[in-house]
């Protein structure tokens, strides 16, 4: 439940930039993940388990292309 709220509170407050949304999605599906491991059977954990690494990669492909070509993700860095 902790995951859950710092996700909902990052992507409230810090919505405007990439780098947080992905956090902020990748608390969430932390979360979820916590909650899906003791309730789902051993095929859908690993469709689940599956569908959010390649979700974490999208996530950082999309990043590293709009810094790549648009040249800011607007970051700090």
């Amino acid at each position: 439940m902790v995951f859950v709220f710092i996700s909902f509170l990052s992507l409230f407050f810090k919505w405007q930039r990439l780098i947080f949304i992905l956090i902020s999605l990748e608390f969430l599906v932390m979360s979820l993940f916590i909650l899906f491991s003791g309730s789902l059977n051993e095929m859908m954990f690993f469709y689940f388990m599956c569908f959010s690494v390649v979700s974490s990669v999208l996530g950082v492909v999309i990043m590293v292309g709009n810094m790549k070509f648009y040249g800011s993700d607007l970051c700090l860095f």
